[in-house]
């Protein structure tokens, strides 16, 4: 008979047994116990939690596998006994176990769900687009702007991945948060407006908070910058020198460019100027001065404003000459006489 040390220890092996995982001289230890205690009143509550754990992995190997150890199992108790109600009704519920078992895993076999298709979405020079996630998050891209998003939203994240600028009003879901990733850096969020502006060949990247909350991270440095916003406030990262500028925004016009082709310049170099232009108008534009190029202006236009009237306000002071070269615009230091 077995010590009270060993029952402790049995239901281990019995599990094993009923897995096809055991040794030989488990395998026969499992099956003297089965033989010897099926019957037993006491051992309902051990045979209970060895019911509890024997569904089989969703897997159809690991049925097929459990199912031939149950036959095993059923023949070895009723070879030479008639079975009481007690071990009919332990036996009926352990083979539909793993039948229920074998159902799901059938129902996940031939009904997979459809598979998740990566869209691309791309505005072209000149123009804006707005797309509609499938979680319901509206999203406008600026010119020249490449969206990568799945058809569906599975997992602990909602991720898309950008090439350009992008204002987002993002649905709120607390247990998926939102994540806006770029080739340095990702925004994690979790119900918000914001704008970002990420265009891989640009030093700098910029995160605008409307309202809610966002985290902006460095993808590429080990020690990375990780910053919070909080609304009213835009930070500009620039991604080879590691530093951050920190910059209040009025949220009420903020990224509106989606509406009214508003457009703005917080101390942005000419040479970044000159690029957001090319974009927004489709034209080519040459800075003819290293100088100049790095020359630094806050402008804002609201009225939508066409390129003439930007370029004619920035040399406001007219120290460039601006001028049109076949189809070309080109920006040079005025001389001085």
């Amino acid at each position: 008979m077995n010590t009270r040390n060993d029952r402790k220890n049995i239901p281990d092996i019995v599990l094993k047994y009923i897995d096809d995982r055991c040794e030989s001289h488990e395998r026969a230890e499992a099956q003297r116990w089965l033989s010897e205690n099926i019957n037993r009143p006491e051992f309902d509550m051990e045979f209970r939690k060895i019911l509890d754990q024997t569904i089989p992995d969703l897997d159809m190997e690991s049925i097929e596998r459990t199912g031939k150890v149950l036959d095993a199992f059923m023949a070895l108790e009723t070879a030479g006994r008639k079975r009481e109600s007690r071990t009919r009704r332990l036996f009926a519920s352990l083979a539909a176990a793993a039948i229920a078992a074998a159902i799901a895993a059938f129902a996940i076999i031939f009904n997979k769900p459809e598979p998740i298709e990566w869209h691309e979405i791309y505005a072209q020079r000149g123009k804006t687009e707005r797309l509609i996630l499938p979680d319901g998050t509206s999203l406008w891209m600026n010119s020249d702007t490449k969206v990568i998003y799945p058809s569906r939203f599975d997992g602990r994240t909602r991720t898309i991945y950008i090439d350009g600028e992008i204002y987002a009003d993002v649905t709120h879901d607390k247990k998926k948060p939102f994540i806006v990733s770029s080739s340095d850096v990702r925004v994690k969020v979790h119900g918000t407006q914001f704008s970002m502006k990420a265009f891989a060949e640009m030093d700098n990247v910029e995160v605008a908070l409307i309202s809610g909350s966002v985290t902006m991270e460095d993808c590429n440095h080990e020690n990375g910058v990780s910053r919070m916003l909080k609304p009213g406030y835009m930070v500009r990262y620039n991604k080879h020198l590691g530093t951050i500028e920190d910059y209040r925004i009025n949220t009420d016009t903020y990224g509106a460019w989606q509406n009214n082709h508003n457009i703005r310049f917080i101390n942005q170099n000419l040479k970044d100027i000159a690029i957001d232009l090319e974009r927004r108008f489709n034209v080519n534009i040459l800075i003819e001065d290293e100088t100049l190029s790095k020359t630094q202006y806050y402008a804002s236009f609201i009225n939508n404003e066409g390129l003439d009237k930007i370029l004619q306000t920035l040399n406001s002071d007219g120290s460039m000459k601006i001028y049109k070269k076949h189809d070309t615009i080109v920006i040079s230091p005025k001389k001085q006489y």
